[in-house]
């Protein structure tokens, strides 16, 4: 290989790296010219979900449906009013059979008599007031505790929609890179062939040199269109995941995909993660739901007792004339206590404590469960990571060498040496390492994801993301 070969093969090489790197970390020139594009970072994504998607929406209104229970159950702690009322038009008055002895009479036999009046009225006020009821404050606890259930499970909704809109948003900017990759070889290819084409009408090239450059760039045309397909499923997959109409039109900012070293981390998988986990917490908060449901069930062993006063109007007429002046209505009044001493009931009351029991030796199960769980997912979870992370820094070198020698197999069929086959598949290495690259890069990506997903840590992760 002569002097001037070499500059011109390290030049071509140089210069492809470049593309290549520009590529990887450019932002796509596209969505900065539409005026009617809006731009959208991760945490921009995460952020308009939080106000639009439907499952974060739906678990919220379940928070403000418990916060409506709770004031339901407070309302149990206040006075009962109460007002009834009543209208009876005895079609029929009742008829009671008197001893004749009742009136003088010793011959012995009854004498039918009715009793009452053919219209009765009533107006009657009560107020009511628990004094003591283990039950209601009890039910009081288990409200609030409810709300905080509810409010955890919109935690763990809001992780899982951000995690499925990270994951949406590196795919989405794997399939630009992939597609700039494909229009960049297309591009080359095309001035390849071009020349070749002419050299063929200079009677230098051969018709199937210019023949396998053509089926290289239609295939290149065809697996762009692939592309771009690929692309538009996966911008409506992350409007989907922000809960956002598929006709708008959205640009990335976060672009970048890029790697470096510094980047990697290289914490241990130790740790009690489970307590930042959001399933052990809902599962924290379910035990005390079902300690308020033991003790509840053996709070009904206890008396009650609340106070009552009443106050009524009651009126009897033989015709229908209550609302006439000068009639007659009839007031009566009480205040008392009600007790209420439960005896015996089949020994229901002993099963369902019985089965509140087993739920929270269940729960207590299932606690002890999850943070096996999580101490398998974080542990896999660093264990895919370093992976991953040993295999990016291989597919970084392949990539150079791949683009090394597709820029070397052109100068040689330029002068001459090497065949157009020879182009061809240092193109289709050259496209592979890159595409291998790219994918990997993604692995590594969506790997930190689930290590921070699996450490409870996903949200401040991809709001501390730059």
């Amino acid at each position: 290989m002569n002097s001037t070969f070499k500059k011109r093969f390290f030049h071509a090489a140089a210069c492809r790296l470049l593309i290549l790197i520009g590529l990887i970390t450019s932002q796509p020139m596209w969505a900065q010219t539409a005026d009617s594009v809006a731009y959208f970072s991760i945490k921009d994504c995460i952020e308009y979900a939080s106000n639009k998607n439907s499952n974060i929406r739906l678990a919220r209104f379940d928070e403000r449906i418990a916060l409506a229970q709770v004031s339901e159950v407070k309302g149990g702690a206040l006075p009962q009013i109460n007002i009834n009322g009543s209208l009876e038009d005895r079609l029929k008055i009742p008829v009671q059979l008197l001893p004749n002895a009742i009136f003088g009479d010793t011959s012995g036999g009854f004498t039918p008599v009715k009793f009452g009046t053919k219209y009765t009225a009533s107006l009657t006020g009560e107020v009511t007031q628990t004094i003591i009821n283990p039950s209601l404050w009890i039910g009081l606890k288990a409200a609030k505790s409810s709300r905080k259930f509810y409010e955890q499970t919109t935690q763990r909704v809001s992780e899982q929609t951000a995690y499925s809109i990270a994951n949406a948003y590196y795919q989405i900017i794997v399939a630009q890179k992939r597609l700039l990759l494909l229009e960049s070889n297309l591009a080359s290819t095309q001035k390849l062939l071009t020349n070749t084409e002419l050299q063929l009408q200079n009677g230098v090239a051969k018709r199937v040199d210019v023949n396998r450059l053509k089926v290289n760039s239609n295939n290149l045309q065809s697996q762009i269109k692939q592309a771009q397909l690929s692309l538009e499923q996966a911008f409506n997959n992350l409007k989907f995941q922000m809960g956002m109409s598929l006709e708008n039109r959205i640009a990335l900012i976060d672009t970048a995909l890029t790697f470096k070293q510094e980047d990697a981390i290289t914490e241990e998988s130790g740790g009690n993660f489970f307590e930042n986990r959001i399933d052990y917490k809902i599962l924290e908060t379910n035990l005390e739901l079902q300690d308020l449901d033991r003790r509840n069930q053996r709070s009904g062993y206890y008396p009650t007792l609340s106070a009552y006063g009443n106050y009524s109007y009651q009126a009897q007429r033989q015709t229908f004339n209550f609302f006439e002046g000068g009639q007659p209505w009839f007031q009566s009044s009480a205040i008392g206590l009600r007790l209420n001493i439960p005896i015996f009931d089949g020994l229901q009351r002993n099963a369902r404590i019985q089965q509140s029991r087993l739920n929270v030796e269940k729960v207590k199960e299932n606690m002890n469960l999850t943070k096996l769980t999580v101490s398998r997912e974080v542990n896999n979870a660093v264990t895919q990571y370093r992976n991953t992370l040993q295999r990016i820094g291989s597919e970084q070198q392949n990539v150079q060498l791949a683009q090394e020698v597709y820029g070397v197999t052109q100068l040689e069929f330029r002068e001459g040496v090497s065949t157009s086959s020879d182009v061809v598949n240092a193109e289709t290495s050259l496209r592979e390492a890159q595409n291998n690259y790219i994918t990997t890069l993604l692995d590594l990506y969506i790997a930190r994801l689930d290590l921070e997903r699996a450490k409870g840590n996903i949200l401040p992760y991809l709001n501390s993301a730059k």
